[in-house]
């Protein structure tokens, strides 16, 4: 029984992956979709950024620092 629940298992994933892998290959750019908040120029025309950059931001509010050069290295943003 547990034999043919791994090999289900496994075949599946494999499928999974294959399709997955499919849409990557195939691609024309063959680039992985950009899916960090902070990478993602969609999300940031709708005024999201990331969670490091939000909490900078915050920071910065409750120091009261103005014009500080501390950025956010995940997302790029300063």
């Amino acid at each position: 029984m547990f034999i043919k629940l791994l090999l289900l298992v496994t075949g599946l994933m494999s499928i999974v992956f294959l399709a997955i892998g499919f849409n990557i290959f195939f691609r024309k750019d063959k680039k992985f979709p950009v899916t960090s908040v902070g990478g993602n120029k969609d999300m940031r025309k709708l005024g999201l950024s990331c969670a490091k950059h939000e909490e900078i931001k915050c920071r910065r509010d409750i120091d009261g620092v103005k014009g500080s050069a501390v950025g956010c290295a995940s997302c790029g943003h300063s």
